[in-house]
């Protein structure tokens, strides 16, 4: 039993299961990332699950924020902000630690403290670093972000990757790291900026259906059920919730609030409004191999692309760097 699962269970022999609601749902977060990060590393299933995971789609987000398929976000953020090391970086919601590892690798930092709310994802990701060679360069700690101190003026560097919308306190956060940055620090997020727990508006459900069903047969099987995918259904909001309490909970906010804090540097919106249900759980039947496949990913990407560059549809996701104002 882990030590997430073994406090709650004590918190709840106390209080005969009457948790106040933050804690209780902050629990059930941490529960939760501590079984995704321990099943990340026995073995990563989302290449075949989630549209930003494969590698076809992969390229076209690499050329929405970087200009070139080949460059990821992390390399790109490197070349064109980080030339010169910063000396600490700090990495919020940091799961698993693949982005602190990987920064490390291309020399963004010389050392970073990393934080998730989730003590068995801290403990795994702790042990990935020592394996990789990092164990006496990231300093990792089990934190809820939601009221965190940060010291002041200590980071050059703070990433958010795919975290900010699991905040429910925004603004406590965000000011948090703004006082926490250097003269010359930059805030550098990866992140959903979509709908709360993915409630999108109803008129995106027919564009969703229409692209999904253009796609064949053979590549509509879903991955997860072995069932044909033939239509796009919106999540249920009680189940997101229940699944894990934090989940967008205010992901539609996260760019104003930035806004009133930092000034913006640099912002590529990289899409997925479509693309983040429509290839869910089919992603992995295209084939980076296929010329077809290729193609057909092509195709679906720039659907999307069109939609959102003529103002039909907004980007859910985006990459932003920031500094203070």
């Amino acid at each position: 039993m882990n030590e997430a699962r073994r406090l709650l269970g004590r918190a709840r022999r106390r209080l005969g299961r009457a948790l106040p609601s933050p804690v209780s749902e902050r629990s059930v977060t941490a529960e939760h990332w501590g079984e995704e990060a321990r099943t990340k590393v026995e073995g990563d299933e989302w290449q075949g699950l989630y549209w930003q995971s494969h590698a076809l789609t992969q390229k076209h987000i690499n050329g929405a924020i970087a200009g070139g398929a080949d460059e990821n976000w992390v390399n790109f953020t490197k070349r064109r902000f980080f030339r010169r090391r910063a000396r600490v970086a700090l990495s919020l919601g940091c799961g698993y630690g693949v982005l602190e590892r990987h920064a490390l690798a291309v020399d963004i930092a010389e050392r970073f403290d990393a934080f998730d709310i989730s003590p068995e994802a801290v403990e795994v990701a702790w042990g990935e670093a020592e394996r990789a060679g990092y164990g006496d360069r990231i300093a990792y700690e089990a934190r809820d972000l939601n009221d965190i101190e940060l010291e002041q003026g200590r980071y050059d560097a703070v990433f958010a990757a795919q975290t900010l919308h699991h905040i429910e306190a925004l603004e406590h956060l965000l000011d948090q790291v703004r006082a926490s940055l250097t003269d010359r620090g930059l805030l550098v997020v990866n992140e959903y900026v979509g709908p709360v727990r993915f409630q999108f508006p109803d008129e995106r459900l027919p564009l969703m259906n229409q692209l999904l069903l253009a796609l064949p047969e053979t590549h509509r099987r879903s991955l997860r059920t072995g069932r044909l995918k033939d239509e796009v259904v919106r999540p249920d909001e009680k189940e997101v919730h229940r699944v894990d309490p934090s989940e967008s909970v205010r992901s539609d906010e996260i760019m104003g609030l930035i806004e009133e804090r930092f000034e913006i540097v640099y912002r590529a919106d990289f899409g997925g409004t479509l693309l983040q249900f429509v290839l869910a759980d089919i992603a992995g039947n295209f084939d980076p191999a296929d010329p077809n496949d290729v193609a057909m990913i092509d195709l679906v990407c720039l659907y999307e692309q069109t939609l959102i560059d003529e103002g039909v549809l907004p980007s859910d996701f985006t990459y932003v760097v920031a500094k203070a104002r």
